[in-house]
């Protein structure tokens, strides 16, 4: 069974104030992504035996308490989810740059995201800092494989896939199912189904029918004399 981490990123300031991340007009990257990966993490939990946690969904982490905790758990997979912004368009991941695992996944995330929301795919990436090591340090940092997500891009049309709860949710379920498809999750076993109780059930016996009341009457007088209970209807 797996462990899984997603993450919201920003949400807290190095100084500890809020950092939005990044906006456009009334948008803000750390209030859209927290809906993304809250609906990601609902849809793993459900649907899946593994288990998937929700790290920093009141931007109580700054980006270096996020590490910690993770690093601190034991966690399989991390994921954290952002927004871009430049005025692109599509959704892209990255991934630890010696890491299969990683690659299968952010390829999977990109593809179903640009699926689910009808953006372009622009892939799973790598990215390196001037030393050579992974420039993101949620993937750099962390002992778990991990990726991080930007689901669409905050300033440009994208938005508009992502800027309501119905998209937010369609984005979410969109990763939860790469991730767990990538990563060969165990779906939970089906329900069984509510058994009927046949003593719960009655059955009733018509004993004749009659034009005339009279008839009925007298039939029923003596069903009732044999001891059962009956009755007229119309």
């Amino acid at each position: 069974m797996s462990k899984i981490c997603f993450i919201v990123g920003h949400g807290k300031s190095k100084g500890g104030g809020y950092d939005p991340g990044a906006c456009s007009g009334q948008f803000q990257e750390f209030k859209i992504a927290k809906e993304i990966a809250k609906y990601a993490q609902a849809y793993l939990n459900a649907n899946y035996s593994d288990q998937c946690d929700l790290m920093n969904y009141n931007g109580d982490l700054y980006l270096t308490d996020r590490i910690k905790k993770v690093n601190a758990n034991t966690y399989d997979f991390v994921a954290e989810f952002h927004l871009n912004a430049g005025k692109g368009t599509g959704t892209e991941c990255f991934y630890y740059h010696d890491s299969p695992t990683g690659k299968k996944v952010a390829q999977a995330i990109t593809a179903n995201i640009s699926a689910a929301l009808g953006i372009r795919d622009r892939g799973a990436k790598v990215r390196l800092n001037g030393s050579g090591k992974d420039y993101f340090a949620i993937i750099r940092d962390t002992k778990p494989c991990a990726t991080l997500i930007e689901t669409a891009f905050i300033d440009s049309a994208d938005v508009e896939k992502i800027k309501t709860a119905a998209g937010q949710k369609s984005c979410g379920e969109a990763v939860a199912k790469a991730v767990a498809s990538a990563l060969g999750l165990k779906k939970k076993a089906a329900a069984p189904k509510p058994t009927t109780n046949t003593e719960d059930k009655l059955y009733r016996v018509q004993v004749g029918a009659f034009s005339k009341k009279e008839n009925a009457e007298a039939l029923l007088q003596k069903i009732k004399a044999a001891g059962f209970d009956a009755f007229i209807t119309e």
